[in-house]
């Protein structure tokens, strides 16, 4: 067995190494549908190590994105243009070095470990090597099993891998590693600092209809024997399959929906049914059964303390509704939701730049120690936090406060502080989508997110009016509408005139004796 392995190692076999970088363009282009900067940085990272005779020692790629943004399509698609084998392999759950870099030939069952394992399948000693899932083991104790994938895809260690098993080096320094996980945050410390990370971001509703139109349908049509007069999808029926069937930033569930589709039809095919099946917008339903996802919608009539606001989740932009109320109470800010710590910390922040703003809103100061605060985020299942609320809570806080309602038509996003400043976030691509979608026609954005909008598509681009804010006290003066008392506010005001008419019909009250006074000195 032991001569087997020894045999059957490709010790010096190497694939061609002959192409050309515009073709390598194109052909991860043909394969892959993503931004044009990551194109751009996995096209650099080529160009060095062709112009380095095939070796590379530079941080080893990691690419970093929830699952269905396309990890694997990419290194797929660089394996394919390099005209290289590609082998994937899991890393999750994996709790022994042994698996790394197998056991030693005295134990029972001993084997190479999968680095081994992965030379032999391919064949050749430089393949693709795609790694994922390698944030299962981020948060282990024992660092002993990235240390031994370091050794492993490390560059500079690499060329004089020892597998226990093999017991001789071998090198891996021309093998190209790929990992993957879903955060950055995933990237184990003791791995990260010889990592390049690239961020894929979620794909939003027209992006995810091109991908299905170029590579989905086709590909699920040909695995389920089905031909394209078989099955036409429409865009209206694209679009309503990604809006009311998914909720996802990547395309697994998309992708398994338009499988569901093909599979009723490959059965409705092999009964002898001969016709062309539509997917629509209206047929869609006859083939998924009722939508499991309602989109937010515009709200149509502005109301106070009522604000859209837009956040990023695991799946993807969506539109945030808060609400807020006011009502007689000591001061307290009550919040309700499903909500993390720095989304709590941020509503307390914007509460205490609305008390400091009191005068220039109009409110009494005493109306924050006489009345509560209640900050309600109505999806309540959905899991919120991060820094992206904070203008969005200041409005509604400031709208309850001041009785003045917020126009219905708008949407925002952003990070406030202590002194009124609006910060930069993240996910501006995926949220303004959201807003979009719902046909919201004006947002406010962060002034430091301006140059994010250059990735968006033209069409939006051209169908909304963004407003860049740095404070928000430019917020509360676009987005709030003119003043509406409420009961309370109006008895209030009228017991100030009474008290003033009073005062002005009795001339010898202490504080108009003090008035004369002070004139006549």
């Amino acid at each position: 067995m032991y001569l087997d392995w020894l045999l059957n190692i490709p010790w010096n076999i190497r694939s061609e190494w002959n192409y050309n970088i515009r073709q390598v363009e194109e052909d991860i282009a043909d394969e892959y549908y993503g931004s044009a900067l990551i194109k751009k940085q996995i096209l650099e990272r080529i160009a060095v190590r062709q112009l380095a005779g095939g070796i590379n020692e530079s941080g080893v790629l990691c690419l970093a994105g929830v699952p269905g943004t396309g990890k694997a399509s990419l290194a797929r698609a660089i394996a394919k243009a390099l005209r290289k084998k590609f082998i994937r392999l899991s890393v999750g759950g994996m709790t022994d070095v042994s698996n790394i870099k197998g056991s030693t030939r005295d134990f029972f069952g001993a084997m190479p470990g999968i680095i081994i394992r992965a030379l032999r399948d391919a064949g050749t000693c430089d393949p693709v090597i795609f790694m994922e899932n390698l944030e299962y083991f981020a948060e282990d104790n024992n660092t002993t099993l990235p240390m031994a994938i370091l050794e492993a895809i490390d560059p500079r260690l690499n060329s004089h891998f020892l597998d226990n098993y093999i017991g001789l080096p071998i090198d891996l320094s021309r093998a190209i590693f790929i990992c993957a996980v879903k955060f950055i945050e995933g990237v184990p410390e003791m791995l990260g600092h010889r990592f390049e990370t690239i961020e894929l971001p979620g794909y939003i509703e027209r992006e995810k209809i091109l991908i299905a139109r170029k590579y989905i349908i086709p590909n699920v049509l040909k695995k389920h024997g089905l031909y394209k007069k078989d099955v036409i999808f429409s865009d209206q029926g694209l679009k309503k399959l990604v809006r009311s069937y998914t909720m996802e930033a990547g395309l697994l569930n998309f992708r398994r929906q338009i499988e569901r589709i093909c599979r009723h039809v490959a059965k409705e095919k092999a009964g002898h049914i001969k016709r062309t099946w539509m997917v629509n917008e209206k047929t869609v339903e006859n083939f998924l059964g009722t939508p499991q996802y309602i989109a937010e919608k515009l709200e149509k009539k502005s109301e106070i303390g009522v604000a859209i606001g837009l956040a990023w989740t695991g799946m993807g932009g969506d539109l945030m509704m808060i609400e807020g109320l006011r009502m007689k109470g000591n001061g307290e800010v009550i919040t309700t939701g499903s909500l993390g710590e720095v989304m709590r910390e941020s509503i307390q922040a914007a509460h205490s730049y609305v008390r400091s703003k009191a005068d220039v809103l109009g409110i009494d100061h005493n109306d924050f120690d006489n009345f509560d605060i209640h900050i309600h985020f109505p999806s309540g299942a959905i899991p919120k936090d991060g820094p992206s609320a904070g203008v969005t809570v200041c409005l509604v806080i400031a709208s309850v406060m001041a009785e003045r309602p917020i126009r219905h038509d708008i949407a925002m996003t952003g990070e406030i502080t202590l002194r009124g400043k609006v910060l930069a976030v993240g996910g501006i691509k995926e949220k303004i989508s959201a807003a979009y979608r719902a046909g919201i026609p004006k947002i406010f954005i962060p002034q430091e997110n301006r140059k994010d909008l250059k990735e968006l598509p033209s069409d939006i681009l051209k169908q909304t009016k963004f407003c860049y804010i740095e404070s928000v006290d430019e917020l509360f003066e676009k987005a709030l509408l003119d003043f509406t008392p409420s009961n309370y506010t109006l008895e209030k005001i009228l017991a100030e005139e009474i008290e003033k008419a009073k005062s002005r019909k009795n001339p010898s009250s202490p504080r108009k004796i003090a008035a004369k006074t002070g004139r006549k000195r």
